[in-house]
């Protein structure tokens, strides 16, 4: 079998979608969490519900019948089952972003509002300080993943959301692993025309400072259009009061932060509300709404210094660099850009892309079976 390990997680149900398309009844999902009561999963009669706990008497029941182990988000959890799991089952490492960028000795992922809050904090401090160590290693039985590079050695193959990743992650965390292509799948990207678009603008994808929202408050101060800020993901509530304090000083009634998770439907409702996405952030984040907004027609605006822009630019997307191109947000894409965009998008990330890419999987599935 090909067990999935996940938290309570949008990208769930799409995964369990793709796989059993391609592999039905070859895979387990497992979802940790505090209650049996899920917030994001839809398909709750398809996961396996096992207890947030670092406890070695689970490993074995998790582990059953496994000749392939998916790790979706290294969490703290998940690399305590890959410090205590036997060394013959092969381990992939589908990494989101922050379970890899959080742990990098250079953090030069933050603008310079952004960083300076962010350094009067001393939940931000403590986590700096070999304190934080002591506690990681008391809650969870492991170290931060940049402390057990021993244990990440037991990595065989890693996804990244960009090609361009891979190296990077690799050699920061000195892994063996070899590369495997894959995407979630979440959007299905399969609309016939292009929707109207509202005048609004969406900002960010959730409550982390790697967004650098008081920055893009900053550049965009001047700008006179509906403000939409999803802060419902992520766990910061001092950073996310600031930044509502914040925005609401500069843009008043036009600031709208949104603070209660949203079903998808009603998201894609408030997504087609606006005509401008800035993503600020410098390291890579936030790929399936990037990816939504270009194929909806969106402008969007990224963060010069980030590898995604640097990917999207190499593949021919039409995006915007917010600090020379602010006076542009709120201003609707051109029809010609609209289209190139879909047409790239569907190419990279369309339905028959993710399933060639699960298939991939499912084979090397195969040959390690035989």
């Amino acid at each position: 079998m090909i067990v999935h390990l996940f938290e309570d997680e949008k990208f769930v149900d799409a995964t369990i979608n793709s796989f059993e398309q391609v592999s039905p009844k070859k895979n387990r999902y497992i979802v940790f969490s505090d209650t049996d009561s899920l917030k994001y999963v839809i398909n709750i009669n398809q996961v396996e519900i096992f207890p947030n706990l670092c406890k070695k008497k689970y490993i074995n029941k998790i582990l059953e019948d496994c000749s392939l182990l998916i790790i979706h988000y290294l969490s703290p959890i998940k690399l305590f089952i890959l410090k205590n799991m036997p060394q013959n089952i092969p381990v992939i490492w589908s990494v989101w972003g922050g379970d890899a960028y959080s742990y990098f000795d250079n953090q030069n992922i933050y603008e310079p509002l952004t960083d300076k809050v962010k350094s009067k904090s001393i939940k931000e401090f403590i986590k700096s300080t070999f304190l934080y160590d002591i506690y990681h290693f008391y809650r969870y039985k492991v170290l931060p993943i940049n402390k057990e590079i021993e244990v990440l050695k037991k990595i065989n193959y890693l996804i990244t959301v960009l090609p361009y990743e891979y190296e990077l992650i690799k050699k920061e965390f000195q892994l063996r692993a070899k590369s495997i292509d894959y995407n979630y799948g979440v959007n299905k990207f399969n609309k016939k025309v292009f929707s109207e678009l509202g005048d609004g603008v969406l900002l960010g994808n959730s409550t982390t400072y790697s967004n650098n929202h008081l920055d893009i408050f900053e550049l965009i101060k001047q700008n006179d259009k509906r403000i939409i800020l999803p802060l419902s993901y992520g766990g910061n509530k001092d950073y996310k009061d600031i930044v509502i304090k914040e925005g609401r000083r500069i843009f008043k009634e036009l600031f709208h932060p949104i603070e209660e998770f949203m079903p998808l439907e009603k998201y894609n409702q408030l997504i087609l509300s606006c005509n401008s996405m800035i993503m600020y952030h410098i390291r890579q984040q936030a790929l399936g709404n990037i990816y939504m907004a270009l194929y909806l027609g969106m402008r969007v605006f990224l963060n010069k210094k980030s590898i995604t822009y640097k990917y999207m630019k190499d593949v021919g997307m039409i995006i915007f660099d917010l600090e020379s191109a602010a006076t542009l947000v709120g201003v609707e894409l051109e029809q010609q850009n609209k289209v190139i965009n879909r047409e790239l998008v569907t190419k990279l990330q369309g339905e028959k892309t993710c399933i060639n890419k699960t298939q991939g999987i499912y084979n090397l599935y195969r040959n390690l079976q035989s």
